[in-house]
């Protein structure tokens, strides 16, 4: 752990698989430690060993305006943040959200198949948390709905689709697929809706199936 306005010479993230579980949310909860407790460092190590985890990490520290550098490859990898001098871990200024005309729908609980599916809609919807474009609406239905069911298994992505409502994003949730599934007791974000109203919205816009 570290020690408020102390100086360190070098963190190290390590989100291999055996010993992390959300490799994104991890590197974002350390170096938000970092910029609240004012720690300078002169440089950050990244350690992994999935390239859905190489994928989200890189393309977060693009969007946030980080120096680093990779090596190895999405089975073994490392990422160097750097900078000329030390590190300063600092809040960026966002880009304004640009809501696109353009309609989610989630029909299961994952994309594809299986615990890579599981994984994959994970890291999906992680990685939408960081863009400046967003879909105007994300609609839940079938198995889907499950996404946004508290359920332990659920916390990072329950976390996410939290904050994409935060941001302006409206979810809908089918109710006649709640109450199928037996979760509509346990709904912990987004809308319950209708048939009539989800026909209308789809109808309405440019569709995304996932």
């Amino acid at each position: 752990m570290f020690c408020k306005g102390e100086q360190v010479k070098e963190a190290r993230i390590d989100i291999t698989q055996s010993v992390c579980q959300d490799p994104l949310n991890k590197v974002k909860s350390v170096l938000e430690q970092l910029r609240e407790q004012k720690i300078s460092v002169s440089k950050i190590e990244i350690l992994g060993d999935s390239e859905l985890a190489l994928e989200s990490v890189e393309n977060f520290l693009i969007n946030s305006g980080y120096i680093f550098e990779t090596s190895g490859n999405g089975e073994q990898f490392a990422i160097l943040v750097k900078g000329k001098e030390e590190i300063k871990i600092e809040a960026l200024e966002e880009k304004p959200i640009e809501f696109e005309d353009k309609i989610l729908l989630f029909r299961d609980d994952r994309i594809g198949e299986g615990e890579l599916g599981k994984k994959l809609a994970d890291g999906f919807l992680s990685q939408l948390t960081l863009s400046h474009k967003l879909p105007k609406e994300i609609i839940f239905l079938n198995r889907g709905v499950l996404l946004c069911a508290d359920s332990r298994r659920n916390a990072n992505i329950l976390k996410d689709l939290q904050n994409l409502e935060q941001k302006g994003v409206k979810l809908l949730l089918c109710r006649t697929c709640l109450e199928a599934l037996r979760v509509k007791e346990s709904v912990a974000v987004g809308k319950i809706s209708n048939a009539q109203e989800i026909m209308d919205r789809l109808l309405s816009s440019s569709v995304i199936s996932l």
